[in-house]
């Protein structure tokens, strides 16, 4: 690649178009500044497009302007003006980066949110630390289902029940009815509790948007839990709670 076409193509590969290669190609030949008549007639560029494009070329630092009737063009030396033409498009290229960078991390903190999770949890203190967190950040409702209640339970759920209901959080908790009541005096003061003979299973729901399903066991302790965000999982568990509730016994005066 040589002579002006190879020039020409460099000139585009850093943002010149055509027309403003053969006009800056002709300023820079020239030994004295020209008007637009002359650098229409130097460049073959039609002169009813020729001023357009000497303003884009001074808006990118290659060019001087001399204002007069008529005004006078000139080239600048390749190595001022090249130099400043290059740290201009430096500054907008880190301008539209940081615009795209922005965009994107708006998209990908949209697009997480609005995609459902699944996770599996496989071991009792990870799922009692998953429980209270999705609970205590409940804004609405926590509906809690146990079929059994070993003592971690009470102690943990009293506590964070008090916080929820002091939030005006709508509190249900339905249990087996071979949980002793004395294991649930202090909680059924303050949630609303339910009793069946028959339960597969238990869970914890909030706001209609999250849930933690209990699939295994080991004696009294959940073993391995499911959590989810997404839309069908927590409706179905909802959905089952509410049929669950309604056919169950009350237990306190809250219900």
């Amino acid at each position: 690649m040589s002579g002006e076409w190879g020039i020409m193509s460099r000139l585009s590969q850093v943002g010149l178009t055509e027309g403003e290669g053969k006009v800056y190609l002709a300023l820079l030949k020239s030994k004295a500044e020209m008007d637009a008549k002359e650098v229409s007639k130097a460049s073959g560029i039609p002169y009813s497009k020729v001023y357009t494009i000497l303003e884009k070329l001074a808006s990118k630092s290659l060019i001087n302007v001399r204002a007069g009737r008529p005004a006078v063009f000139s080239a600048r030396a390749p190595s001022d003006g090249l130099s400043e033409y290059k740290r201009q498009v430096a500054r907008e290229l880190d301008s539209k980066f940081g615009e795209l960078e922005e965009a994107l991390q708006d998209l990908q903190a949209t697009t997480d949110a609005e995609r459902p999770d699944i996770w599996i949890i496989k071991n009792t203190e990870d799922i009692v630390k998953k429980a209270y967190s999705t609970m205590i950040n409940a804004v609405k409702e926590v509906d809690v289902a146990l079929p059994f209640m070993p003592e971690w339970a009470s102690e943990e759920l009293y506590p964070t029940f008090l916080r929820l209901r002091g939030r005006e959080v709508s509190l249900r908790l339905l249990l087996s009815s071979q949980v002793p009541r004395d294991k649930i005096e202090g909680i059924s003061r303050v949630v609303s509790v339910r009793a069946r003979d028959r339960m597969f299973g238990g869970g914890i729901i909030v706001d209609g948007n999250e849930a933690i399903l209990f699939i295994a066991s080991e004696g009294s302790n959940p073993s391995v839990a499911i959590w989810s965000n997404h839309v069908g999982l927590v409706q179905i568990a909802k959905t089952y709670f509410d049929n669950l509730w309604a056919s169950s016994t009350p237990m306190n005066s809250q219900d």
